[in-house]
């Protein structure tokens, strides 16, 4: 795999998680992210939350698209594809 293609991957595995935290902390009264994890565990929505994180890669992946760094994009779009077999196997498994 090209060095890009890695990068790219690296950044659409870090970037959902980076959105949940980021919403955690300035969106909900528990800023604890940690314990909004938990919490949403217990009530069974872990395949949503993650289907919504993921969504920060779409703007990640036009952007690389965009300033032409196609390797890139190509990373992020395997990431998500990475996070779309979690997702499945989470809901159903």
């Amino acid at each position: 795999m090209n060095k890009e293609v890695i990068k790219g991957s690296c950044v659409g595995i870090i970037a959902p998680i980076a959105a949940f935290v980021v919403y955690v902390a300035f969106f909900t009264e528990d800023s604890n992210p940690i314990g909004m994890y938990r919490q949403i565990i217990s009530i069974g929505k872990l395949s949503h939350v993650i289907s919504l994180s993921v969504l920060i890669n779409l703007l990640v992946f036009f952007m690389n698209i965009k300033t032409y760094r196609e390797d890139q994009a190509r990373g992020i779009l395997l990431a998500t594809m990475l996070y779309g077999v979690i997702i499945v196997i989470i809901k159903y498994f």
